[in-house]
């Protein structure tokens, strides 16, 4: 076997298919995975709610990492144990500037989505006969007024924001990056995701050394632009091959698509030398 103790996953487009689903591939190489005292560590954009109970019991993890790095979990007991969150003025500056765009927003915070009732609805029919329609269900909840929620934390995790066009999302990137102590990302063309300063990558060494792991020993597998930093702080990097060409080029190995369990694909040939 190789050096790698450890393996950070993407889940969308990544370790589930377009249905959103495991496929048998996956979860046999994840048991091989636990036989071996390999960590499989998912890493994603989802707040904790996102990560079902199916999935855990299906990926077989201890810990996991959410909303692009702003926090890691012990899951056997829900325990945040790491936390790098937008502060709250920071936060009120950023919706000052996203409430002059086409837009809408929620703001993460305590493992789930925060949206006002009427923008939570509008998501819900975005998405209605979809995968992600049960996801977005599951993990979003309501609320009056999203500033008055934001005045009664100390800091969230995340902003979350979908723009009408791609030209606004370019417009919002533009003008928030005035704005210090943030990273931003997207993982989709019209999507704008804005925490505090951390990343995957940042958050999945920060793990692994709480752990006694080595970068050499992290290998990391992803496919959107929120997984780039995670393939570049990771001692291996890999990317799915239904990746977009600037994350493969990030990439030390393009595996097989998530149509076809490339995380297995992956996994075996460069942790279990198969």
């Amino acid at each position: 076997m190789s050096r790698i103790k450890l393996v950070g996953i993407d889940l969308d487009g990544t370790a589930f298919n377009s249905k959103k689903e495991i496929t048998l591939e996956n979860q046999r190489v994840f048991r091989k995975c636990r036989d071996n005292n390999i960590a499989v560590v998912p890493v994603t954009g989802r707040p904790l709610s996102g990560l079902y109970r199916e999935h855990r019991e299906k990926i077989l993890c201890d810990y996991s990492i959410h909303t692009n790095g702003a926090a890691a979990y012990r899951l056997s007991d829900d325990k945040r144990i790491i936390t790098h969150g937008l502060g709250n003025n920071t936060a009120k500056k950023l919706i000052d500037i996203l409430d002059e765009y086409d837009c809408y927003y929620g703001i993460f915070s305590q493992g789930y989505g925060y949206l006002e009732e009427e923008v939570l609805r509008n998501e819900l029919n975005r998405w209605q006969g979809t995968p992600l329609f049960e996801y977005v269900k599951r993990t979003r909840k309501p609320v009056e007024s999203r500033r008055e929620f934001l005045a009664s934390l100390d800091f969230c995790d995340n902003i979350y924001v979908i723009a009408k066009t791609t030209e606004i999302r370019d417009k919002i990137r533009s003008e928030i990056s005035s704005v210090d102590g943030i990273y931003f990302t997207s993982s989709a063309h019209d999507d704008v995701e804005i925490g505090g300063n951390c990343s995957k990558g940042t958050t999945l060494i920060e793990l692994a050394e709480k752990l006694g792991i080595e970068r050499d020993e992290v290998m990391a597998i992803g496919d959107s632009g929120n997984d780039l930093k995670m393939l570049r702080e990771a001692g291996l990097a890999i990317a799915m091959d239904n990746s977009s060409e600037e994350i493969k080029s990030a990439a030390d190995f393009v595996t097989k698509s998530c149509e076809e369990s490339g995380v297995a694909y992956a996994i075996n040939r460069f942790v279990f030398d198969d």
